[in-house]
């Protein structure tokens, strides 16, 4: 059950821990179906907060039920009956209601920098569109067919949400600060190192989750 070295446990952890945390992609779409915008710093703080306790619970009565037997999904732990088959509808229920807000905020970002943000409301648009979301749809399904609900978390949330998080932020930062010609906070090598650190933090993940995968 424990890592026999501190780079399988980063590998094998860090992207699930991303997939959980680093969410920064949705703060638009969550800000903006807020009735009061300005709480969102405030529900942000609660929300992680009551994540991370929920997980650490969790995580602790998993280990105690099952020790070293404990599967990635826990569901693979419990015997088939009435509650293994009431778990997986509700989380099937979660999933529709959970699904459809990352999947639009990941289209979303394809179409502005695929096609472009003044195109994308356009006529000729729709086939593209279309073509993107059929693209990501794929996608979706061929992760599904990879198996092991632990190496699927770990290569979303290392690759995709781990890019989102720190390398497209202090990417973007940059490139704003010099196209307007202002000054970074902590100026561009902190952003630079931050971008480094992602990178670092992305190859690494995707390299240790194939490797667990294929053996």
């Amino acid at each position: 059950m424990w890592p026999e070295s501190l780079a399988d446990a980063f590998g094998g952890s860090f992207g699930t821990i991303a997939y959980l945390f680093c969410v920064n992609f949705l703060s638009f779409p969550i800000m903006n179906s807020m009735k009061d915008p300005k709480q969102f710093d405030g529900a942000v703080d609660w929300a992680v907060s009551g994540v991370w306790i929920v997980n650490i619970v969790f995580a602790i009565l998993c280990l105690g039920f099952y020790g070293d037997a404990t599967e990635d999904l826990v569901l693979a732990n419990l015997d088939n009956g009435p509650y293994l088959s009431a778990l997986k509808i509700l989380l099937c229920v979660d999933l529709l209601f959970t699904f459809p807000i990352v999947f639009s905020s990941g289209r979303q970002i394809l179409e502005n920098a695929l096609i472009g943000s003044e195109r994308v409301e356009s006529d000729e648009a729709v086939v593209p569109r279309a073509g993107i979301v059929a693209g990501a749809v794929s996608a979706c399904f061929g992760l599904a067919q990879i198996g092991g609900f632990g190496a699927v978390a770990n290569l979303v949330g290392g690759v995709a949400q781990g890019t989102l998080a720190f390398i497209m932020p202090p990417a973007i930062a940059v490139t704003l600060a010099r196209r307007n010609e202002q000054e970074l906070a902590g100026g561009e090598a902190s952003q630079l190192l931050v971008g480094v650190f992602g990178a670092a933090v992305v190859s690494s993940v995707t390299y240790f989750t194939a490797v667990g995968m294929i053996q």
